[in-house]
């Protein structure tokens, strides 16, 4: 897509199609595919795969043009994803997508920023599906970059919302990874429970490497010598489901409230040791409602080697609503493109969601919800064939996620 005349960039003002002689639209997925993440990136990339498939076989496009995704290893570190930025440009790629990890995608989102800015006619977008550091979309927010994924505030505000009616616990502890990610979960569950549950006390607050803890026993002999009633955590992969076993190992019984349970492998990792205990918020799992259920039902037939997981949502509804984007402006630029999505609505199977102009933060409904047995339970859809599933028990409609932002766009 790389052929843009500086006739047809004359024109971006003017929102002209510019008639686009290349037929491919690039996306490059911007991910750790190697090293300790490498089963979450991979699982992302076949996602991806899928709903770009879904999008060609529509063939509503404009000018016919196709999707085509190349993948780039960034080995979920800032300055490999900067290299690696470098190569997706001599590749033409249009569009970025990548969620593993807010420092990697604070570096990507001021690269491709900077890039916009030294190379008008050839802009890239940058499609976050689920970095959630609330930086991005207020301090660090950039024109080119827009977010699919509840931010950490977001999240943090709805499952904090269920812990304060939770009058059974009266002691949490948080655990997070050091970075920033993991700092900002902290901070937001440290300033959201002293306003909802003042009583409340938070007993122990540990920050630790992310993707290098093999034996989480040390932290939880602290979590255990605290007396905490619950841990809130916002790890994701190894780091999570590690921490989980690791408890339950040593014998300590109590509810963990996180982002990420949901992620592959995490429910098969974790198995029964998690029922009833384990809990997460998230903007899309499969028994949110008759719908989900189907689609995810679909799903498995369609594609039996690929489980949805807990991006599915976000990476669904990034593709289709970057197809909706393209084919309201009439065209596949970019720079167009991105107009288009700023303000849009768009219906799933969870429901209605919005794009904020201001700030390029989606807002969506949320759902908090629990690892259960699913026998018995309303046919509700299992998670790898494990027998459990996650059930619902509150869920927080888009409005009511929306946050102040201090995003002021160049």
């Amino acid at each position: 897509m790389r052929l843009v005349s500086l006739f047809c960039v004359g024109l971006l003002s003017l929102q002209v199609s510019c008639g686009q002689t290349n037929k491919e639209v690039v996306i490059g997925f911007v991910e750790g595919l190697s090293g300790p993440f490498a089963n979450i990136g991979e699982v992302a990339l076949r996602h991806l795969h899928l709903e770009v498939d879904a999008v060609n076989r529509r063939g509503n496009l404009p000018d016919g043009i196709r999707m085509k995704v190349i993948p780039f290893d960034n080995k979920t570190n800032p300055q490999e994803a900067l290299l690696v930025f470098r190569s997706a440009l001599d590749a033409g790629v249009d569009y970025v997508f990548q969620g593993n990890s807010s420092s990697v995608a604070i570096a990507l989102s001021g690269a491709i920023a900077k890039h916009n800015r030294r190379n008008p006619e050839h802009p890239v977008l940058f499609m976050n599906y689920a970095a959630l550091d609330p930086a991005l979309t207020n301090e660090h927010c950039e024109k080119s970059h827009f977010r699919f994924d509840a931010d950490v505030n977001m999240k943090m505000a709805a499952l904090t919302e269920y812990i304060a009616v939770r009058k059974d616990i009266d002691s949490v502890y948080l655990i997070n990874q050091d970075y920033s990610y993991g700092h900002a979960v902290s901070a937001a569950a440290r300033s959201m429970l002293e306003v909802k549950r003042p009583n409340l006390r938070i007993v122990g607050d540990d920050l630790h490497p992310i993707g290098r803890v093999k034996d989480f026993s040390p932290y939880i002999a602290k979590i255990k010598a605290s007396g905490a009633q619950a841990i809130v955590t916002g790890n994701w992969g190894s780091d999570l489901t590690l921490l989980i076993k690791s408890a339950r190992q040593m014998g300590v019984d109590v509810d963990f409230f996180t982002f990420n349970v949901g992620m592959t492998g995490g429910v098969t990792t974790i198995g029964e040791s998690g029922v009833e205990r384990v809990h997460q918020v998230t903007n899309w799992h499969a028994n949110i409602n008759e719908a989900t259920q189907e689609n995810a039902k679909l799903y498995r037939v369609k594609y039996p080697d690929v489980f949805e997981d807990a991006y599915y949502g976000s990476i669904r509804r990034a593709v289709r609503m970057l197809e909706k984007a393209m084919i309201e402006s009439g065209t596949h630029n970019p720079e167009l493109v991105g107009r288009a999505l700023r303000d849009m609505e768009f219906a799933d199977d969870a429901g209605l969601v919005s794009m904020r102009a201001d700030n390029h933060q989606l807002l969506l409904p949320l759902f908090v919800s629990k690892l259960v047995k699913i026998a018995g339970k309303n046919d509700l859809v299992d998670i790898e064939h494990t027998g459990l599933g996650f059930e619902t028990l509150a869920e927080i409609p888009a409005e009511k996620t929306r946050m102040t932002t201090t995003c002021q766009f160049e």
